[in-house]
């Protein structure tokens, strides 16, 4: 009995190994480092533990999945958009969930109108109620279709009305083709219309089609603000810019509110929604992450979010809600962590101290954490602990209880093996 014993846990270790090697994260050559992010191939069981909803590349941490959809921003087609799948129909890297235009490549998203549609797939590009099939000026707005010259270019985008071999920038009446370039101005109103009306005439008007008195022109771009599609002229279209009046091409937002950093006022880390940011100057408070959906036999090790940076901080996770049938626990609940990842609120578990959560029954968890400084709080001295609450929604097939979950050296997997050496008693009486 003895032997079946042995055999018995030797092929339940053996299976479970097998199983980690061939779904972990060290399959894709980008390990993680199991003493700073909870990841990696050193489990202590020499296995790669299965983490859902974080990334899938170096680490398994928030800090670099910004929309925490499985992809590390740097290989996400949509690194600000939710989108597993990195659908992306019409090949121009940008994923379809992000893409302004899905069906058509447009690598540089463009967007005149700025009505969300990009250039390349948006059958009035410039929002004048004219299809572009139709349109002289697809790319500027001109819903009278003027066109001085007969050219098939609409006076709104033709350099030169009149075809006189003066640019209108030059030319003294620029709708009369009388070929004077000197400069002079006509004192004709009608060499000089004022199609938007707001009292600049067209060769003088940074935004000919809208009105714009004030000729803001923030980039000094000679395109008004008011009908520049990237008014800080930092390449990123305003449709899509989370700084549109200050250049920050590289998109940089530290707190993940979707406000540039360098239009951003106030530093509140986002970590489900704005309203329940994460703000450095409020009292203590603890966050215990994003809901999840997940499958029976995932390991989650969760997270523990905090508006404190590299403070030691007390933690203890529990099961407050889980199926009629559901006999889930959790493994090493009570804990500490003192350091935070850089520029993140998030916390790093000590090496082999991970929180592991692995429900075996299918439906809905509530998971609360609660959370308290080591040491008082210097601007808030009578701060007391904080929980939070995440729900964790298991799909799939109920397992036995030495599925994967059951790790030798676990709670369930002591249960069983104890539960053998019972038998084993009996039958020697």
């Amino acid at each position: 009995m003895q032997k079946i014993l042995f055999t018995i846990f030797a092929t339940l270790t053996l299976s479970l190994t097998a199983f980690a090697q061939d779904n972990g994260e060290c399959t894709g050559g980008l390990c993680g480092t199991p003493d700073t992010s909870g990841g990696g191939c050193g489990c202590g069981c020499g296995c790669s533990i299965l983490i859902a909803f974080t990334d899938q590349g170096d680490t398994y941490q928030y800090a670099d999945d910004f929309d925490d959809d499985g992809m590390e921003d740097d290989f996400d087609n949509c690194p600000f958009s939710f989108n597993p799948t990195q659908s992306d129909g019409d090949g121009d890297l940008r994923g379809d969930d992000c893409d302004n235009c899905p069906v058509s490549a447009n690598f540089d998203l463009a967007d005149s109108d700025a009505d969300g549609d990009g250039d390349a797939c948006d059958g009035d590009a410039d929002g004048d109620l004219i299809e572009n099939l139709t349109d002289n000026c697809i790319l500027v707005p001109n819903p009278g279709l003027e066109d001085l010259d007969v050219d098939g270019i609409g006076n709104a985008c033709d350099l030169n009305d009149d075809n006189d071999g003066c640019d209108d920038a030059i030319d003294n009446c620029p709708l009369r083709s009388e070929g004077q370039c000197d400069g002079a101005r006509s004192l004709d109103s009608v060499c000089f219309p004022d199609q938007d009306r707001d009292n600049l005439e067209d060769v003088f008007d940074n935004c000919i089609a809208m009105p714009n008195a004030d000729q803001g022109d923030d980039d000094g771009d000679d395109i008004g603000n008011a009908c520049d599609a990237d008014r800080d002229n930092d390449g990123i279209d305003n449709t899509f810019d989370n700084c549109a009046n200050l250049p920050n091409a590289a998109q940089g937002d530290v707190d993940h509110d979707f406000l540039g950093d360098s239009c951003d006022d106030r530093l509140c880390y986002v970590i489900t929604n704005s309203e329940s940011c994460l703000d450095p100057a409020d009292p203590f408070s603890v966050h215990a992450g994003k809901p999840m959906a997940v499958q029976t036999g995932d390991t989650l090790v969760l997270p523990v979010y905090a508006n404190r940076f590299n403070t030691p901080i007390k933690y203890t996770w529990s099961v407050v809600e889980q199926p009629a049938d559901g006999d889930a626990s959790i493994e090493n609940p009570v804990g500490s962590v003192s350091f935070s990842q850089p520029e993140s609120p998030q916390y790093v578990y000590e090496s082999d101290k991970e929180m592991r959560f692995a429900p075996r029954v299918p439906g809905d968890y509530v998971l609360e954490l609660r959370g308290e400084l080591v040491w008082p709080d210097a601007d808030y001295p009578d701060a007391k602990a904080n929980t939070s609450r995440v729900t964790v929604s298991v799909g799939g097939e109920a397992l036995p209880s030495f599925a994967c979950g059951a790790m030798p050296g676990s709670t369930a997997a002591a249960g069983v093996l104890l539960g053998l050496l019972a038998a084993i008693r009996r039958r020697r009486r």
